[in-house]
Order: structure tokens, then sequence, then C-alpha cells
């Protein structure tokens, strides 16, 4: 099936769902694409169909502006939502942009989607640190709890416990304590007298503070402990996660000597921030950046969110870590800037139309700037690996593997460690293991991690069945 629209956007969340309105308001034919069953992305995340709930604004802060974005784009003429579509290839024509798309559901199909403009709101995805043991059952990242909580009103267990480090950590342990699990701790890594010299940048934003105390207070009323300056650095377990070790920190998050305890749990939730969706920018060929204190490769872009590559429009965690507030403010954005470079409107009324906006954004991007540094990931996490550690485990490939690669065969970018080892070669593509190669790398050889570089993507951004090849075009061989 072949289809046309104006301005595509890739991506549901609230950045999505933003670029939308503000593209459609513009007289634009959008179509929204997103790859879960109902639009909202990890924020606004709704309930699996079939599922209902007396009080849904207790799933998540600002619920009232997403139900007025899913009533606007639900219901305006000139979108069109094409839920549960992967978007798994992309490339520039002539005049434009080709988007391969497979649409699941009760008839899937494959779909070639063919746009003016390209607007990437792909959202990012948990990560979570490596440690021995790190790949047992029962171990998933926050998001992933937070998923079966949301949306599927599912426990992952009884007994549960959060590592990591950032503020993500709080309305997970407060959405587990409500809903009756026994949240043994939540394990901090950084520790509040860290976060002194910040102070005064922080208090700027109080609503945001004012957000974290009503978690805080929430974990009070359920008895949840709260312990700073620690971290899980090993799972036990015969069949799936039975105990975990806590050890305390030293500033660098080096374990201190006869600092840890044992406890018992059946699920472990790990959150050390966010790493972007960055495949289908590297297809359409747009320049990236990487940043040292979030430790991951962002989309570059100018102050229209256009990137490099003209008619690509980016917005939210692509273009940097910084919240659904920062998102929405992006994807309104886009979406005017997108509608002003197709001739819908002329740029001064886009201008006029995102003022407020981009004012906005400017008072806000300095909160997640100073939550970005307070919560950086520290040197000292690699002294949590042993040589038989799981590294990359799609391929089960060791720690030791990786050392031996970059002493013996003086492999010092990702790239040369992906052929000699065959980390990033699996399932997921990298998007677990590549973000720990690149830092284990980059302390081994002594190089930049921005030199090290990340995994080679490639055409086929999303895994899908053979079938789906088959049924392509201009696949004659």
């Amino acid at each position: 099936m072949h289809t046309e629209t104006e301005i595509a956007i890739i991506g549901a969340g609230p950045a999505g769902l933003a670029a939308a309105e503000a593209a459609a308001k513009a007289g634009c034919r959008v179509v929204l694409l997103d790859a879960y069953a109902r639009p909202g992305g990890q924020y606004y995340k709704q309930l699996a169909f079939g599922l209902k709930s007396r009080k849904p604004g207790a799933l998540h802060h600002g619920y009232a502006i997403a139900d007025r974005l899913f009533e606007f784009v639900g219901q305006h003429p000139q979108i069109e939502l094409m839920s549960g579509a992967s978007v798994w290839a992309a490339s520039s024509t002539g005049n434009g942009f080709e988007l391969q798309i497979e649409q699941n559901g009760s008839s899937p199909r494959s779909i070639t989607l063919t746009a003016q403009a390209v607007i990437l709101v792909p959202g990012a995805y948990d990560r979570a640190l490596a440690f021995p043991g790190w790949d047992l059952p029962g171990i998933m990242t926050a998001g992933g709890i937070q998923t079966l909580l949301k949306s599927f009103r599912t426990l992952p267990g009884k007994r549960v416990a959060l590592s990591g480090a950032g503020p993500f950590l709080l309305p997970v342990a407060a959405l587990l304590a409500k809903s009756g699990a026994e949240v043994v701790g939540v394990f901090e890594a950084t520790h509040p007298r860290q976060w002194l010299r910040y102070g005064p940048q922080a208090m700027k934003h109080f609503d945001k503070l004012r957000e974290g105390a009503e978690y805080t207070a929430i974990l009070r009323k359920y008895r949840v402990p709260m312990r700073y300056g620690r971290a899980v650095i090993r799972a036990e377990g015969d069949e799936r996660v039975q105990r975990i070790t806590v050890a305390r920190l030293d500033a660098d998050w080096r374990p201190l000597p006869g600092k840890s305890e044992v406890l018992e749990v059946d699920a472990l939730g790990l959150g050390y921030g966010f790493m972007p969706n960055t495949e289908l920018s590297y297809a359409l060929g747009c320049e990236h950046y990487y940043s040292q204190t979030q430790a991951a490769f962002f989309a570059c872009h100018d102050s229209d969110m256009q990137s490099s590559r003209a008619g690509v429009f980016v917005a939210g965690e692509l273009t940097g870590i910084g919240g659904s507030g920062i998102a929405l403010l992006q994807g309104k954005i886009a979406g005017w800037s997108a509608a002003a470079r197709l001739g819908r409107v002329q740029r001064e009324e886009a201008l006029r139309q995102t003022t407020q906006t981009r004012a906005a954004l400017q008072q806000q991007q300095p909160f997640a700037d100073v939550l970005n540094r307070m919560f950086a990931l520290r040197p000292g996490r690699h002294a949590w690996l042993t040589p038989e550690t799981i590294l990359c485990r799609c391929e089960e490939v060791t720690v030791g593997k990786v050392q031996e690669a970059v002493r013996e065969a003086q492999a010092a970018d990702a790239r040369s460690i992906k052929l000699l080892t065959r980390c990033g070669m699996g399932l997921c593509q990298g998007r677990v293991c590549g973000h720990l190669v690149t830092g284990l790398v980059a302390e081994l050889a002594g190089r930049d991690p921005a030199l090290v570089g990340t995994f080679t993507t490639r055409p086929i951004a999303r895994p899908l069945p053979l079938g789906q090849l088959m049924q392509m075009d201009d696949l004659e061989h």
C-alpha cells in the first residue's frame, strides 16, 4: 500500500501530539505514526484496550493536557493517526522523504508513506547499567515497571527494589507503593550533598520541585525507604532474581569496602536516565553530537527545530533529555516551522504563533540542564563489573571479551568492538549495550567517548518479518 501526506510525524508522545496539533492548525495534512496501540508515548501512556480507570488522571501528571491533545488528534480532519505502526526504514527522495511502515492489528499491512517534511519525535528508552546478575529474569527497567502498572495494571513482583539515578525513580516507586507492592527500597546513586551547588538554579523552578515533593510524600506515607549514595551492584537467584547486593558508593560511584547489604526481592527496576532513539535520524543523514553530561548522541538542530537535513525536524528527547514539558514546547515549534517550510503559513506567522513557546522553552531548559548534571553517570560504575559480567545480553558477550579486544587487538571504537565481539549484533541492535560499550572502551583505551562512537546503524531500523521485505515493490530478487 502506498500513501502520501505533507508532514509525517514519527512518535505520538507529548512532542508528537503537540507537533501534530500545530501543523494541523497551520493547515497541513498530517500523518501521525506511533508503534503503540494508542497515542501518548511513555509519558502519556494509556491503558491497554479493554482496561478502564475510574481516575485516569491518577496515572500521571498533566493528564488534562494529554486528554485535550488526544481529543484534538483524534477528531481533526487534517490528521490521520496510524497506531501500531513501526517505521523500519526511512530515506530521502528528490522532493521529500519515503518511510517504510509495518502496521500491526487485526489485518497487518505494509505501507510506503511519502512526505514533504518529517518531524522525528521517537522519544527515548531507559538506560540500565550492567553488574553481575543484571540479566536475571525479574530485573527490568524502571520504565518497564511503569508500563506494566500504567497500561496493564500488573505488578512486576511483590517485593520490589529500585536502583538508579534521577527523579524518574520517584514516580515509579510511588506508583508501585500505591498499587500494592512492597517497595523494599529506592536506591539513589547520588547523594543530596552533591546537589547543594545546584540549589540556587533548582529553586527557580519551584513547580518541578513541588512535583518531586509530592512523590516523596507518597513514599513517606507508604514507608518506602529512600537510600542515597547507594546502588545495586549484584543480583543473584536460581530462576529469577532473589537477592540483591546494595553498596554504599563514594562520589564517583565506586563501592565502599565493607559497606554493603543483601536484601531479598523478587523484582528489581533499574533507571539511570534515558537514551534517545536515534535510528531514524541517522538513517535520514542528520548530524549528531555527543553530550558528555548525558553520555549519549543527540540530533543537532536550529532554533526552528530543523535538523541538519533540510525538511527533517526533531523534537523531544532526540534533541536532549528534558522531559515532557520541554517536549511539548519543542513539538509545537517543530509543527509550525515545518508548516512554514511547506509554505502553508508565512515564517513571520509561525514565529508569532511560537513567540511565547520559545520564551517558555528558554525558561525550562536550564532546569533540565541542571538535572542532567546532577544525575550524570560517574566513572566508578565500571568498578561494579567483573570479567564474567554479561555486557551484551543478546549475544552473551562478557566484559572480559571487550577487555580482550581493547588490550590485545587495540580496538578503540564501537565499530571495531562490534566486529571483534558481536556486541550489538543481536535483536536489540545495541540499544541496551551500546552506551555500555562506549563508556567501557573509552575508559580502557583512554579515549573520548565521542571518538569511540556508537554502533553503525542499519538500513532496517526495527526487527520485522522476512515476509515484510518480500512485499516491497522494488525487491525483485
